[in-house]
């Protein structure tokens, strides 16, 4: 420990003089030594007086100019390369600090010692008005004690946080923010300090917002101009088709009674038989572009309908359970239900282009509150931590469409593997805003 405290002591400045102090008399003593004792003696009696006096300050130099650069200037250059990359250090924090971003800083009780102008700025809060205070002071009431306690739960594991958060300002006003905070450790690994780091998002949501508004129009539209063309075929094509259907049956009967003409009915049978095909085709394209069906009979008639198609098509046992038979579903609104329809369109699709999935299984409940379609499948599920990329465009989809119904949707594993879909809606989603489809 005495050594310890030793090395430390001649490391400092006063420290380095001191031994200098000592080093200079220790050589001073030496050299008085060696002349006095060992060469006077010998040589002193053929050498001037004066060049023993100029021997000795010589000597001295010699000896202790070494010894002071090792001991003094070196250190001191050390000590000036370091107190150089300090300043760096902290110029880069300074311009860091008096960045666009809001900088709050706290202690590791969570008080707040400072925050930049770029805080003041985006809060309204000053530097006075926040210190002593805790980030607590901005909460907008958005987020539940949950979030907050996942929050630092995430802080304390990982010494990093980030996401996106609704703050208040000093105003008043609520606007979100994006927010990263990390923990400052000290020197024996404990958490001494928070710093904290956000940005104004609230033009982005805008964007957002706006841009999520345009998709829905878009699909509203799209949805709308596949209804006029699901129209006009069956109306036109439709019409067309069933004419020439009773046209041709008509011909034949007419020509099964002529034994001349009786070798024409065989393309007669023929052209009635593409004529079926092609009002097969034209059922099967009205309904992809609408399933009139919804209209008709109801979203789970039309949930258990698609599940006979995607058996016939697929093989795949495809079943709507757990459905309660009453009026309420009447109440679910066109916008709603062509978007849960399509939703499970979507669910089924991945199904069978991705799963390897054997049964699928589907289940609609409404209640008071709130509107649930889950739809689960037995297949290999999503691997974990997965995380929808750009390019998975029917999942993305399928959350724009919740989206713009102000619902949730979920992607998990059910207890018997597979993957499962829940959408959930509020119960005001089904009836806001309804467009003609």
């Amino acid at each position: 420990m005495i050594k310890h405290h030793l090395k430390e002591f001649f490391s400092s400045p006063m420290g380095a003089m001191y031994l200098i102090a000592i080093i200079i008399m220790a050589a001073e003593f030496l050299i008085m030594v060696l002349i006095e004792i060992v060469l006077k003696p010998k040589f002193g009696p053929n050498i001037p007086v004066f060049f023993w006096e100029f021997l000795d300050p010589l000597l001295l130099i010699i000896i202790v100019t070494p010894c002071v650069y090792f001991l003094a200037m070196r250190p001191l250059e050390r000590q000036k390369i370091t107190l150089q990359q300090q300043f760096n250090e902290l110029s880069i924090t300074a311009v860091t600090f008096e960045s666009r971003e809001g900088v709050v800083v706290t202690d590791a009780n969570n008080k707040i010692l400072r925050v930049n102008r770029s805080f003041t700025e985006i809060t309204g809060y000053t530097n006075e008005d926040a210190i002593g205070k805790t980030p607590g002071m901005l909460h907008s009431g958005r987020h539940d004690k949950e979030f907050y306690r996942n929050m630092w739960q995430v802080l304390e594991r990982d010494r990093f946080w980030s996401g996106e958060v609704w703050n208040r300002r000093k105003s008043g006003d609520i606007y979100p923010e994006w927010l990263t905070v990390t923990a400052v450790l000290g020197t024996e690994g404990q958490v001494t300090n928070y710093v904290g780091i956000f940005s104004d998002i609230s033009d982005r949501k805008a964007g957002e917002e706006q841009l999520r508004k345009l998709t829905a129009h878009i699909q509203t539209a799209r949805e709308e101009e596949k209804t006029r063309i699901a129209r006009e075929i069956h109306d036109d094509l439709g019409g067309t088709l069933t004419a020439l259907k009773m046209d041709a049956y008509l011909l034949a009967e007419k020509l099964s009674g002529n034994e001349q003409t009786a070798p024409l009915l065989e393309h007669v049978e023929t052209m009635t038989q593409l004529i079926d095909n092609a009002v097969g085709v034209t059922r099967r394209v009205i309904s992809d572009l609408h399933p009139t069906i919804i209209d008709d009979l109801g979203l789970v008639a039309a949930l258990k309908w698609q599940c006979g198609q995607f058996h016939k098509r697929t093989g795949i046992a495809c079943e709507v359970i757990g459905v309660e038979d009453n009026d309420d579903e009447g109440k679910l609104g066109k916008t709603s239900a062509i978007n849960l329809f399509r939703i499970f369109q979507e669910a089924l699709t991945n199904v069978s282009q991705h799963s390897g999935a054997t049964r699928v299984s589907a289940e609609f409940h409404q209640s008071d509150d709130e509107i649930i379609l889950s739809i689960s499948d037995n297949g290999r599920g999503l691997p974990e931590k997965h995380v929808i990329a750009q390019t998975s465009y029917g999942m993305r989809g399928m959350r724009e469409r919740v989206a713009q119904l102000n619902g949730q949707i979920l992607f998990d594993r059910p207890l018997g593997g597979g993957l499962r879909v829940t959408v959930i809606l509020p119960v005001v989603a089904g009836h806001f805003k309804e467009g003609k489809i």
